[in-house]
């Protein structure tokens, strides 16, 4: 296990388990097959934790998260962890072997990411209220840059 894991009886047939990471956690995702969590937390590791025993799977450094909310999410096709740092980068990781894959650099700190659910198209958005689409040319892994900026980027008007 990744630490204390405890599990409490709800409603019949109903259970809620609770797994201890050992740092705040600042997110927490389903893997597309919704049969293990991504979590990111504040010592610098995105974790991968089997959701029904709380077994850490494996562990993804190479990052720096140690003050602000940062998302990590999967492939659709769970290849890969994709997470924002603290660096206005995101990083992808081979699932398996936790090795970086890619990094792609981004215009600001990205504070949101999110995934396609049946291709390699990644949503990057920004605490300077932008947002960048990135897209894979073969649809096998994502380009090192964004698509056009006429097409990528969005600046939100002020309120």
């Amino acid at each position: 296990s990744s630490g204390i894991n405890a599990e409490w009886p709800l409603r019949p047939g109903g259970k809620l388990h609770e797994d201890f990471l050992g740092s705040p956690v600042t997110s927490v995702r389903f893997s597309s097959d919704k049969q293990s969590v991504v979590a990111s937390t504040t010592d610098s590791t995105v974790r991968l934790v089997d959701k029904t025993t709380g077994q850490l799977l494996n562990d993804y450094t190479g990052h720096t998260h140690t003050k602000l909310q940062l998302q990590s999410v999967t492939w659709h096709d769970d290849s890969a962890v994709i997470s924002s740092c603290e660096q206005s980068r995101v990083l992808v990781w081979d699932l398996i072997s936790a090795a970086v894959r890619d990094t792609l650099p981004c215009r600001s700190f990205v504070q949101a990411v999110s995934v396609h659910p049946s291709r390699y198209h990644l949503l990057t958005g920004m605490l300077d209220g932008g947002m960048q689409v990135w897209a894979a040319a073969d649809d096998k892994e994502p380009e090192k840059k964004p698509v056009e900026k006429s097409m990528s980027y969005w600046a939100l008007p002020p309120r």
